[in-house]
C-alpha cells in the first residue's frame, strides 16, 4: 500500500472490564500502518472507563452516561470519528496482528466493496463462528460453518448477504450517504443485517475476508437462547423484515415463519415469540414511518 487512509477502529463497551484489556492490548498492536481507536463507554457500571482512560493514552474514551444500546452507542463512536474506513469492534474480541489491514484490504482493491466482514472463531480457536452470513425468508440469519472446525473450508473471499456486527469495515463515505444505525434496534440485534441490506440496495458490495479473522467470546452480555434473548431477537427480526423488504418478500415471509415455527420447540419459544409479535403489532405504524422517512446523518469527518 502506498498511501493507507486513516482506520477508526470503535470499540463498544457495556461492563467490558474483564474483557476489555485483551481487547484493546490485541488492537493496539496491529499492523496497519495508520489507524485510531475509540472507546465507547456504553453507560458501564464498572470500572470500563477507569481502566481505558488510566491504562490507554492512545485510546480516545467516549462516555455515554447510560446504555444507548449497540446502535445508539456505535452512532456516537461513529460521529467521534475521523478515519475514511471506519471499523466497529466488539470489546469481548481477541484480535490478530493483521486484522485491521485485511478487513480494510478488499475496499483498497474494489470501489464498488462497501462492507467487510471476517471469519470470526471462538475461543478455542479452532471453531467457526462466523463465516459470512445469509439471510432466509423471514428475516432469519444463518452464519455459514456456525460451529465447525475451521479446517479451511471457507478460506475463499466471496459476496455474502451480510456480515457480523462484531468486527465489520465500512467506508465512511457510506455512513454519509445513507446515514447511520437505526437505534430503534433496542438494545441490539439487526442492526447490521439491516445495514447491509441498505448497502447492497446502493450498488455496493458485501464481502468476506477469510484473511482478517479474531476470536470472539460471544453472548457475554445476554445468554444465547433465554427468554430475553428469543424476544428482542425476534422483536428485532421483525422490524427488520416490515422494515426493509419489498411487499411481496414480506409476503413471502409470513408462510415462511409458519413453517418454520413447525420446526421448533414451541415451549422454549411461544412466551418470547408471542410477545415479540405483539410489541411489533404494537409499533407498526411506527416502523413504516421509519422505512420510508428516517435518516441519522452522518456529518463529514472533523478536521
Amino acid at each position: 500500500m502506498t498511501e493507507s487512509p486513516l482506520v477508526s477502529v470503535i470499540v463498544l463497551s457495556l461492563n467490558g472490564a474483564d474483557v476489555i484489556r485483551e481487547c484493546l492490548d490485541t488492537l493496539l498492536v496491529n499492523d496497519y500502518p495508520n489507524f485510531e481507536v475509540l472507546v465507547v463507554n456504553n453507560g458501564s457500571t464498572d470500572a470500563t472507563p477507569e481502566i481505558v482512560s488510566s491504562e490507554y493514552p492512545r485510546v480516545r474514551l467516549i462516555n455515554l452516561p447510560q446504555n444507548r444500546g449497540y446502535a445508539g452507542g456505535m452512532n456516537e463512536g461513529l460521529k467521534a470519528s475521523r478515519g475514511e474506513i471506519l471499523v466497529p469492534l466488539n470489546d469481548d474480541t481477541i484480535n490478530t496482528p493483521n486484522l485491521v489491514r485485511e478487513i480494510v484490504r478488499p475496499m483498497l482493491e474494489d470501489p464498488q466493496v462497501g462492507i467487510v466482514g471476517c471469519k470470526i472463531l471462538y475461543p478455542d480457536r479452532k471453531t467457526i463462528q462466523h463465516a459470512g452470513g445469509i439471510i432466509l425468508p423471514n428475516g432469519l440469519t444463518r452464519h455459514f460453518g456456525y460451529e465447525e472446525e475451521d479446517r479451511g473450508q471457507y478460506d475463499e473471499p466471496r459476496e455474502v448477504d451480510y456480515v457480523t456486527g462484531c468486527a465489520i469495515a465500512i467506508r465512511r463515505k457510506i455512513f454519509q450517504q445513507l446515514g447511520l444505525y437505526d437505534d430503534r434496534y433496542f438494545p441490539t440485534y439487526y442492526e447490521e443485517v439491516e445495514y447491509a441490506v441498505r448497502v447492497k440496495k446502493a450498488g455496493y458490495k458485501i464481502v468476506y475476508n477469510p484473511k482478517a479473522f479474531l476470536y470472539h467470546l460471544e453472548s457475554k452480555t445476554e445468554i444465547r437462547f433465554s427468554p430475553k434473548f428469543l424476544y428482542r431477537y425476534s422483536k428485532s427480526r421483525w422490524r427488520f423484515v416490515l422494515k426493509n423488504f419489498t411487499w411481496r418478500q414480506i409476503l413471502r415471509a409470513i408462510p415462511y415463519e409458519v413453517k418454520w415455527l413447525r420446526t421448533i420447540d414451541l415451549g422454549m419459544y411461544f412466551v418470547p415469540l408471542g410477545k415479540a409479535y405483539l410489541a411489533t403489532l404494537v409499533r407498526l405504524p411506527f416502523i413504516l414511518y421509519d422505512r420510508k422517512y428516517r435518516f441519522l446523518p452522518l456529518d463529514a469527518p472533523p478536521e
